[in-house]
């Protein structure tokens, strides 16, 4: 059974940070409910509980006890970069070095290197650089 009164939108989107801002002050005066916090923000109840638990961070009271308290500015900047970390990559920007030793290996000299193992002594030799998939290299 549906509440066609509901004030929750059944579209998906992102908070902003006057939503998370709301979301502490409401924590702050004690507000635990996720459902109170969800009518009042006008999003779902596991939106507010998986905001919660992503801008927690661990604070130590005067006694020293570790305790969680969330922080919207906290969880804003979480929010921002994993939102940088998430869009389309130019896959020849993205791997430039990996695509420039694999042209200079196979212009040089021909070798029974398949691609694959490309690939893999890439991977071993090289950590820190990003590396593509067998199936993206002849994509």
């Amino acid at each position: 059974m549906t509440n066609s009164n509901s004030s929750i939108s059944k579209h998906y989107h992102q908070l902003t940070s006057v939503q998370r801002g709301q979301i502490q002050a409401m924590l702050d005066s004690g507000i635990t409910s996720r459902t109170v916090i969800a009518q009042e923000v006008g999003c779902h109840k596991s939106t507010i509980s998986r905001e919660i638990k992503r801008g927690s961070v661990l604070q130590r009271d005067s006694s020293y006890l570790l305790y969680e308290h969330y922080y919207a500015d906290t969880a804003q900047i979480y929010y921002e970069k994993r939102r940088k970390n998430c869009y389309q990559r130019n896959p020849l920007k993205h791997y430039a070095v990996f695509l420039r030793m694999l042209s200079r290996r196979f212009k040089a000299k021909f070798d029974a290197t398949s691609i694959d193992e490309f690939v893999g002594e890439f991977k071993r030799t090289m950590p820190g650089y990003p590396c593509p998939s067998t199936s993206t290299v002849y994509r």
